[in-house]
């Protein structure tokens, strides 16, 4: 008789829908970091100021390791990495938003979309609120959540002197802010709604995730002054 893996001790407690749902948010966490270490890796030979490169260098060095954290998180529930169906977990929105900041020109853009928001407000506030009610499942999102906040410090001390510089610039940065707060409100209430509406009532997240997430963005946008009424 096997030994009983985490995967089953996830499916007896919360059903096979638990399961998909940590899937998914592992594989989801795992290609996001592949995509921000091409997307450091572009703007490195940009940056003029060697300590805001570091930040870069650093960045990019520290999503090496949260992918393969991430990676290790769906061994250890007892499943073999190439043998499960990727691309059943992937959520478009992501791949479309990366791409997005890939191909953008405007570091402002870039440092708004990555830094501050898919960083500083979604993956924060998952990473923060899956770790802490879920630690058995996710181990190691507590010391990720930590390093996150890094890199959206990084991101708000090269925003702040890009936007010190130029009014055109602060003009973009409030128009980018309005795009990601109205695609905030889509995501929440969108595609994720039902998941989220699972995820509260088996405990993987608290009631107010989606209020706290947008306090979140409210929050993080408000250090730079980018937030209209």
């Amino acid at each position: 008789m096997s030994t009983p893996t985490l995967k089953d001790e996830i499916v007896e407690k919360h059903g096979p829908n638990a399961l998909d749902l940590v899937l998914t948010v592992y594989l989801n966490f795992y290609y996001s970091e592949l995509e921000i270490i091409d997307l450091c890796a572009r703007w490195i030979p940009r940056r003029k100021n060697l300590r805001e490169k570091s930040y870069l260098i650093h960045h990019a060095s520290d999503e090496v390791v949260h992918a393969r954290l991430f990676k290790e998180g769906v061994e250890r529930l007892g499943l073999v990495w190439d043998k499960i169906d990727h691309d059943k977990y992937r959520i478009d929105d992501i791949d479309q938003r990366f791409r997005k900041l890939y191909e953008s020109n405007d570091e402002i853009e870039v440092l708004i979309g990555l830094n501050l928001y898919a960083e500083g407000v979604l993956a924060m506030e998952e990473l923060h609120q899956l770790g802490r009610n879920k630690p058995e499942y996710f181990p190691e999102f507590s010391r990720i959540e930590r390093e996150e906040r890094r890199h959206m410090g990084f991101g708000l001390t090269v925003a702040k002197r890009l936007l010190e510089e130029s009014e055109e610039t602060r003009r973009r940065g409030v128009e980018y802010c309005k795009w990601y707060r109205e695609h905030l409100d889509n995501y929440l209430g969108g595609e994720l709604s039902q998941t989220i509406s699972w995820a509260i009532g088996q405990g993987f997240v608290e009631a107010d995730y989606i209020p706290r997430t947008r306090a979140r963005f409210e929050e993080t946008m408000s250090k730079l002054g980018l937030l209209e009424a």
